[in-house]
C-alpha cells in the first residue's frame, strides 16, 4: 500500500518537473538561438510585406530581435575570445 501512496504523490510531481524543464528548455533556445531569431525575423517580413503589421511596429519588432541577435552574438564572440586566450597562454 505504501508504493501505491507514493506513486499517487510523486506522479503528479514529476509530470510538473516535466512540464516546467520543457518550458525552461523553450525559453533557453528562445533566448539564444540564432536560427530561431533567423525564422523570427522572417516571419516578421512575412507579415509586414503582406499588411498584416504596420511598419512601426514592424521597425520596433525588428529592432528587438536583431538586439537580441546581436547580443547573442556578442556573448558568444566572448565566450570564444576568452576560452581562446587561456588557450594562448598555454
Amino acid at each position: 500500500m505504501l508504493l501505491i501512496d507514493d506513486l499517487l504523490l510523486w506522479l503528479p510531481i514529476k509530470g510538473f518537473l516535466g512540464i516546467f524543464r520543457k518550458i525552461h528548455e523553450m525559453a533557453e533556445r528562445e533566448l539564444s538561438d540564432e536560427a530561431y531569431l533567423h525564422e523570427k525575423l522572417l516571419e516578421l517580413q512575412l507579415l509586414y510585406e503582406m499588411d498584416e503589421i504596420s511598419e512601426e511596429e514592424y521597425n520596433q519588432q525588428e529592432a528587438e530581435l536583431r538586439a537580441r541577435l546581436n547580443a547573442i552574438r556578442g556573448a558568444r564572440e566572448e565566450e570564444t575570445g576568452s576560452s581562446g586566450e587561456g588557450e594562448r597562454d598555454r
